[in-house]
C-alpha cells in the first residue's frame, strides 16, 4: 500500500510539475541565442547560399545545353513553362540534328565527370541525394564543400550534354554540405550539425523544383522509409523559403509546370476506379524502374573499371538510347509540357518505348557512376506513364472525360513515390510543381495503392527504416 501511495504521489507531482503554466509563461520572450540560431538564423543563412548555388547550377546547365546539344548536336530541348518554355515563341526541335552527335556529347561528358570525381570525391559513384542521405546517418562531416562543388559541376554538365539525370542529386549534396559547414562554422553542436545538413538537402529541393513546401518535408522525409524527422520542419521552412525567394527572383515565382485549370467539374465513382487501377499500374512500372537501375548497376560493378571508363561507356550507351527516343535526352520536362499543353499528341507505340528508353538510359548514366540524380527523368516516366494510361482508359471507355493532364501529373507522383520511398513530399512537391491542387483527391488514392504495389526498395539504398535504425540515434 505504502509502494502504491509513493507511486500516486510520485505521478501527481509529475502531472502537476507539468501543467503548472500561468498567464505570466505566455508573456515570456521567445528562446534567445542558440534556439533562434537554430531556427531562424542558421537555416536563412542555408538557405539564400543554397539558393545563390543552385542558380549557378541553372547557368552551368544552360552553358552547356546551347554548346554540347544547340552547337554540336544541333537539338534544343523543349522546356517546362517555369524555365522559359511552354510559350508560343519556345524553339525546339524534336530530333537532334546531328544524332551522332549525342552518344558523342553525352560520353565525354560522362568521362570528364568521372575524371574530376576521381580526384576529387573520395567515394565516387552515387546518385547525389543517396550521398546526402548516408551522411546524414553515419557522418554529417563527410559531406565536404570541396565534392560538393565539384557535384555541382559535373552534374549540370552532364544533365547539361543531354544526359538524363536529375537535378535533386548536385543540388542534395550542395545544400547538405553548406549545412554541414555553416553549423561548424557557428559551432553548433553534433545533433544541430545534422539537422543542417537536413535543412540544406530541403533547401536545395525547394530552390530547384520552385517547391518551397515540398523542400521543408523531405528535409524529414527523405532520409527514412517509414519515418519522419519532425525536428527539421520548422527550421527547414526558413531555409526553403529563402533559397526559394533567390531563384524565383531570376527565374520567375510561376510552377514549374503549367497545365492550366483541369476542366473535370464533377468526380464520379468510375473516376476512383480508373485511379485505383492507375495506381497499381503505377507501382509496377516503379517496380520495374527499380530492377533495371540496380540491375545495370551491379553489371557496372562487375565490370571493375574505373568510375571514369565507366561513366563514358554508360554516356555513350545512354546517347545511343536517347536516338530512339528524344525523351530520354536530357530532364525530359520540356516534353511533358507539351503534352499537357496539347501540341503534341503521341501515341501508345511512342509512349511505350519513351518508357523504356528514359528507364534504360538513367540507369545506364546513374548506374555507371557519372554524377547527377534520379528525380527528373523518374518523374518524366511517371508523366509518360500516366499518358500511356490515359490511352487505355480512352480505349476502354471513350466517354471518360478525364483530361490528359491529370493522368500525367498524378503519374509523376506516383511513380516517384514508390521510387523515393518519400510519399508525403513528393505529392507536396509535384502539386507545387504545376499548381495542380485540383488533383489531390485522385492522386493521394492513386499514390496510396502505387505504394502497396511498389515493394519495398528505393532508389536511395541508404535509407534507414526508423530513426532507431540510424546510427546517430543509437550514439
Amino acid at each position: 500500500m505504502e509502494n502504491e501511495k509513493v507511486v500516486v504521489n510520485h505521478t501527481e507531482s509529475a502531472d502537476e510539475r507539468i501543467t503548472q503554466h500561468s498567464w505570466k509563461d505566455i508573456l515570456e520572450p521567445p528562446a534567445k541565442g542558440k534556439n533562434k540560431a537554430r531556427y531562424f538564423i542558421t537555416p536563412v543563412i542555408i538557405g539564400l547560399i543554397v539558393g545563390i548555388l543552385s542558380l549557378v547550377f541553372i547557368d552551368i546547365m544552360d552553358f552547356f545545353t546551347r554548346w554540347s546539344l544547340g552547337i554540336v548536336a544541333h537539338f534544343i530541348p523543349p522546356r517546362s513553362s517555369g524555365f522559359g518554355g511552354g510559350g508560343a515563341q519556345a524553339p525546339y526541335t524534336s530530333a537532334p540534328g546531328y544524332p551522332f552527335m549525342i552518344p558523342l556529347v553525352e560520353g565525354m561528358a560522362g568521362f570528364i565527370s568521372g575524371i574530376l570525381s576521381y580526384f576529387m570525391i573520395k567515394k565516387p559513384g552515387s546518385l547525389g541525394a543517396n550521398k546526402a542521405i548516408r551522411a546524414y546517418h553515419e557522418n554529417p562531416e563527410s559531406l565536404t564543400l570541396k565534392e560538393a562543388f565539384t557535384t555541382l559541376f559535373t552534374s549540370a554538365m552532364v544533365l547539361g550534354s543531354g544526359g538524363p539525370s536529375g537535378r535533386e542529386g548536385a543540388v542534395s549534396m550542395v545544400g547538405g554540405s553548406v549545412g554541414v559547414f555553416i553549423a561548424k562554422l557557428l559551432r553548433q553542436k553534433p545533433h544541430e550539425v545534422r539537422e543542417a545538413l537536413a535543412i540544406g538537402v530541403g533547401a536545395g529541393l525547394g530552390a530547384m523544383f520552385k517547391a518551397p513546401l515540398a523542400g521543408a518535408i523531405a528535409s524529414s522525409e527523405i532520409f527514412f522509409k517509414h519515418d519522419f524527422d519532425i525536428e527539421t520542419i520548422i527550421p527547414a521552412f526558413a531555409a526553403s523559403a529563402a533559397a526559394y525567394l533567390v531563384v524565383a527572383t531570376k527565374v520567375g515565382f510561376s510552377p514549374l509546370f503549367r497545365i492550366g485549370v483541369l476542366p473535370v467539374h464533377s468526380f464520379e465513382l468510375r473516376y476512383i476506379l480508373w485511379f485505383s487501377i492507375f495506381g497499381i499500374f503505377s507501382g509496377l512500372i516503379a517496380r520495374f524502374l527499380l530492377w533495371v537501375f540496380y540491375y545495370i548497376s551491379d553489371l557496372f560493378k562487375k565490370l571493375k573499371q574505373p568510375i571514369y571508363v565507366s561513366a563514358l561507356i554508360g554516356g555513350v550507351l545512354a546517347g545511343c538510347i536517347g536516338l530512339l527516343s528524344s525523351y530520354a535526352i536530357g530532364n525530359g520536362y520540356g516534353w511533358l509540357q507539351l503534352i499537357m499543353d496539347h501540341k503534341i499528341s503521341p501515341g501508345v507505340s511512342e509512349l511505350t518505348l519513351g518508357i523504356i528508353c528514359v528507364i534504360l538510359a538513367m540507369s545506364l548514366n546513374a548506374g555507371s557512376g557519372a554524377s547527377g540524380g534520379a528525380f527528373s527523368p523518374t518523374v518524366v516516366i511517371g508523366g509518360l506513364s500516366g499518358a500511356l494510361f490515359w490511352h487505355f482508359a480512352k480505349v476502354v471507355s471513350p466517354d471518360v472525360n478525364i483530361p490528359i493532364a491529370m493522368f500525367v501529373v498524378v503519374g509523376m507522383m506516383a511513380v516517384f513515390s514508390v521510387a523515393a520511398n518519400a510519399p508525403l513530399s513528393t505529392i507536396v512537391m509535384i502539386t507545387e510543381m504545376t499548381g495542380s491542387y485540383g488533383v489531390l483527391l485522385p492522386a493521394m488514392l492513386t499514390v496510396g495503392i502505387a505504394m502497396m504495389f511498389g515493394g519495398e526498395h528505393s532508389l536511395f539504398n541508404a535509407q534507414h527504416d526508423h530513426r532507431s535504425a540510424s546510427d546517430h540515434a543509437n550514439s
